[in-house]
């Protein structure tokens, strides 16, 4: 009887987190789409005000900041209660159904490790900040900075849910997850009794910038292996890091305020902006319409449907924002004519995969936002869009040339039918209104017409003004595609803005000086400076998706090329390429496991047609790299650098 009460009583335990999670999760979708309507609404108005009456608003434009910091905080959480955070799942696949549970356990137990650290962060800077009112809203700081708070209560809840689900899953689980606590505790103890040793002393004293490193990136590479969270691992790591300097008192009141003005930042505003854009534009059918147009150019090149497959990744992806976005909406339309003409599947997937991340080196695209706000607008927002387009160009044709050659190789015939007049006339009259965004966008920025941040707000307001004539917009899919939004531009914000520990930790610590001292003691060469952390950024590639590996390495590798007298905006361009590149390489290659997933295709009957236009592409990557002038002829040419 005593064991059915207990049945029960767990059951209504799991019944009650389940209902409590559905409730949370919809509570916050629904307020974080209200934030992101507000912020569209309120950057139209600044536009308008600016134009209009030549009086943009400084309340709407603190309100504009704040509303973004709450979206990337909260939008972080939101992120873990759907278990949408970016992790490297290195181990899990590798484990037996006990191994995965206890991993899983370990990393749910580690977050909510961040979780009580924000917590506490949160709470010191709520205190401390209380009677501080912001310039403009008149609202007390401590009140804004209570996201932080919120959020890892949030965290913990869902972690919580995270170790309940696995116990359901088979109630011996508990044994584990006590185990694991057990073993999490003991290792924390550890690390709080050698901080008392001599060993430790000496290491802090003497050689402190090499210690920093070493635990920074330790402890980095460990999250990264067990499968945690990349932003959990940024912000322990870089936690770990401070504490060898700071008394973990001041270290907990600074952390709330460090992750909260990570966004703080009106420049990171464009970011959401230009996925939402994106994904308007995908909901309105774009993909059919540039697709046709894509074949009108292309249609004469041997291997005619690669090539227009290749061209609508360029031109898709520009829109998008998203390799995988371009990978998935171009090749879901493309396979099935490819099979139906029956083209190699193989080098189809290939080619799909290796020419959509083209699109996210040709603007507007957020990396290169990313990229001048981590140099704190050391590279032009501007210059790098105008930089951006010869490389994306050349990254695409090195898919075309090959593409061509095994059309050639397979006695693929090109298409020689002639289209009359009237049929050119509607694929271009269909294309147009969706090209029409870029010309806007980019015009419009580099004319001085408008900042990037408000480009991206025209963008969005375009694009719901083209699916509303379009008539692809209803209830439904808005509210699909805002909470698309907010779950893209909630990863990759919350992930800056954990990043900001790991970067002021390094900072800190001076850690970008030891790797500069580390890289020129190799060489004092600028070239084979370069030619070292391409290589080492293509390995970086192979695991870690774009944001954070530029979240990372920027930081690190910036200070150590412009002392060398590269070009900020050229080595923003060197960076993107390279790291495009990586997000196709395996075994953290999501483009490339969309594209087979599309297909099919197994990635090792992919891997081999992949190899030769790799080469190509790292032989474009080395063109880009040693003539600068190849991507800064057209931000010279309009007059946004020198």
């Amino acid at each position: 009887m005593k064991t059915e009460l207990t049945n029960v009583d767990r059951r209504d335990t799991f019944r009650l987190l389940e209902v409590g999670h559905r409730w949370v999760t919809n509570i916050l979708q629904s307020v974080l789409l209200i934030f992101l309507a507000a912020m569209c609404a309120l950057i139209v108005y600044q536009v308008v005000a600016r134009f209009v009456f030549n009086s943009p608003s400084g309340f709407m434009e603190e309100l504009l900041r704040y509303l973004l910091i709450w979206s990337g905080v909260l939008g972080g959480g939101y992120c873990f209660m759907l278990g949408r955070h970016l992790n490297l799942p290195l181990l899990v696949d590798h484990l037996g159904p006990v191994g995965q549970a206890r991993l899983q356990a370990l990393n749910a137990l580690v977050t909510i490790v961040f979780g009580i650290v924000i917590c506490v962060g949160g709470y010191h800077s709520l205190m401390d900040n209380a009677r501080t009112l912001s310039p403009m809203l008149q609202v007390p700081m401590g009140a804004l900075q209570s996201v932080v708070f919120l959020t890892g209560v949030i965290v913990i809840f869902s972690q919580v849910v995270e170790l309940a689900g696995i116990v359901r899953t088979d109630i011996r689980n508990l044994r584990s997850i006590v185990l694991v606590a057990a073993s999490i505790a003991a290792v924390g103890l550890l690390l709080g009794l050698s901080r008392e040793t001599e060993t430790y002393r000496f290491l802090v004293d003497e050689h402190l910038m090499i210690f920093s490193l070493l635990v920074l990136f330790g402890f980095f590479i460990l999250f990264l292996v067990l499968g945690t969270a990349i932003s959990v691992g940024l912000a322990l790591a870089g936690i770990f890091t401070l504490s060898l300097q700071i008394d973990l008192e001041s270290l907990s009141s600074t952390v709330g305020e460090q992750i909260f003005g990570g966004l703080d930042n009106f420049g990171f505003l464009a970011l959401p902006f230009f996925v939402l854009a994106g994904a308007i534009m995908n909901q309105c059918g774009i993909a059919r319409n540039l697709i046709d147009f894509a074949m009108l150019i292309g249609r004469r090149i041997p291997g005619s449907l690669w090539q227009t497959n290749v061209l609508a990744n360029m031109l898709f992806g520009c829109l998008s924002g998203s390799g995988v976005a371009a990978a998935t909406a171009i090749g879901s339309i493309i396979a099935p004519i490819a099979r139906e003409k029956n083209y190699d599947m193989a080098i189809t997937t290939a080619v799909n995969a290796a020419s959509a991340p083209t699109g996210m080196l040709i603007p507007p695209t957020g990396a290169f936002i990313v990229y001048s706000l981590i140099t704190g607008g050391g590279a032009s927002i501007v210059a790098l869009f105008l930089a951006g387009y010869f490389p994306g160009i050349v990254m695409g044709l090195c898919v075309m040339v090959v593409a061509a050659f095994y059309a050639r190789k397979l006695g693929y015939a090109t298409d020689k039918s002639k289209l009359e007049m009237s049929e050119i006339t509607a694929i271009l009259v269909r294309a147009v209104p969706s090209l029409f965004l870029v010309v806007i966008v980019i015009g419009g920025i580099v004319g001085g017409v408008f900042t990037a941040t408000e480009g991206a707000g025209i963008a969005v307001l375009y694009s719901f003004i083209l699916a509303l004539i379009y008539r692809r917009l209803s209830w439904k899919t808005l509210i699909e595609v805002g909470t698309s939004t907010v779950i893209s531009s909630g990863v990759i914000l919350f992930l800056i803005a954990c990043s900001g520990l790991m970067s002021w930790s390094m900072t800190f610590a001076g850690i970008p000086d030891t790797i500069g001292e580390l890289l020129t003691g190799v060489s004092d060469n600028k070239y084979v400076i370069l030619l070292l952390i391409n290589v080492g950024l293509l390995i970086i590639g192979t695991f870690m998706d774009m944001s954070p590996a530029m979240l990372i390495f920027t930081p690190i590798f910036y200070p150590v090329v412009t002392a060398m007298g590269v070009d900020p905006v050229h080595f923003g361009v060197i960076i993107v390429y390279n790291l495009c590149m990586g997000i196709v390489t395996p075994p953290v290659g999501t483009v490339l496991f969309v594209s087979s997933s599309i297909t099919g295709e197994k990635i090792t009957r992919v891997i081999p047609p992949l190899v030769p236009i790799f080469i190509l592409q790292f032989i474009g990557l080395l063109v880009v790299t040693y003539l600068p002038s190849f991507s800064l002829a057209l931000p010279r040419l309009f007059g946004v650098m020198q």
